[in-house]
């Protein structure tokens, strides 16, 4: 409890300071509007407000709990604490970077594939070295592709949120689901419920326009996310299925899918940004409200008929690409369906 009372007074100084920690940070987004198309510049902070309250939880912790995010400190060897530190420190300052010189794809892919070798090199229960699926019967053993297999999720799961986060509080509350599933999940340890606060803390600001998230949030959450998930996998067997993950990534992943398969077919740039995204599909016709609304439903529905109603693999995916499938249409420019 104790805790929680720290983590209000902290980010009560931080808003009440959030203009002059934007000018020493100095990332802004600058409208351009073509892709960007808020009327100011806003300071890009999420990120950064997550890391200093994830600084503070980590210090807490090892002085009063003895435990490190939501391991049992006397567990775990030094080198695998400082593994999740290599991935989480190292995918925030390089989203930070990001943010603030622009990096081209190929080298903040490069980058990214760095910090997942030196960190799965330290920390062993962060290699995906097998999985269940619900419809094979049988454990799938990856043997000396674990690496490649690894590397492959993560970056999915990265540039699938880099593509997905496109509107005020879309990313945040995407994440919030992540964290509340695992939250649920995990017989409710506070370490989810930690940053499920915090990042109602960053969408109430992000809401109402005072900061972004950025690549550095985005970067910072996706690593925190990927180690708990496979964490919740490996070492605790809370997600016993594969099946739960995909699902729960589903809309962004698959969103990801759509917008390089059409962009590849047009003969654009599979990297090059635009406005196809499903969120700015429906953001051109309902508001801020009903958009995210109508996101997180679709978010909620394949993990929800998945883990909780119990049906099948295939019912559940073709479920989603039914509804996925007709918000595209309903939502598409008229010229476009033509």
């Amino acid at each position: 409890m104790l805790m929680f009372f720290f983590l209000i007074f902290l980010n009560l100084l931080i808003i009440l300071n959030l203009n002059k920690l934007a000018n020493i940070i100095n990332i802004y987004d600058v409208p351009d509007k073509k892709l960007k198309l808020h009327k100011k510049k806003v300071p890009i902070l999420g990120g950064l407000i997550f890391f200093i309250n994830l600084l503070f939880l980590i210090f807490y912790q090892l002085i009063f709990l003895d435990k490190f995010l939501f391991l049992e400190i006397n567990l775990y060897k030094i080198k695998d604490i400082v593994g999740i530190l290599v991935l989480i420190i190292g995918f925030f300052v390089l989203g930070i970077y990001d943010d603030k010189y622009n990096l081209t794809p190929i080298k903040k892919i490069i980058y990214t594939i760095i910090f997942i070798i030196i960190s799965t090199s330290l920390n062993k229960t962060l290699e995906v070295s097998q999985f269940s699926i619900s419809f094979y019967n049988y454990k799938i053993f990856l043997n000396q592709f674990y690496l490649v297999f690894t590397i492959f999720c993560i970056l999915i799961f990265l540039n699938s949120l880099n593509f997905y986060d496109g509107i005020n509080g879309q990313s945040c509350i995407f994440f919030i689901l992540i964290f509340f599933y695992l939250f649920l999940k995990s017989n409710f340890n506070e370490f989810y419920l930690y940053n499920i606060l915090i990042l109602f803390i960053i969408l109430s600001l992000n809401l109402k326009s005072k900061i972004f998230l950025g690549d550095g949030g985005i970067f910072l959450l996706v690593a925190l996310a990927s180690i708990s998930l496979i964490y919740e996998h490996n070492y605790t067997g809370n997600i016993r299925f594969v099946d739960e993950i995909f699902f729960l990534l589903l809309l962004p992943g698959f969103d990801l899918l759509r917008l390089t398969l059409t962009r590849i077919k047009n003969g654009k740039n599979a990297f090059l940004g635009d406005r196809n995204h499903i969120h700015h599909l429906i953001n051109n016709k309902l508001s801020l409200i009903y958009t995210n609304t109508i996101l997180l439903t679709i978010s909620l529905i394949p993990i929800t008929l998945f883990s909780y109603f119990e049906l099948s693999f295939e019912i559940t995916f073709i479920t989603f690409i039914f509804v996925y499938c007709v918000l595209i249409f309903i939502f598409k420019p008229e010229r476009q369906r033509n």
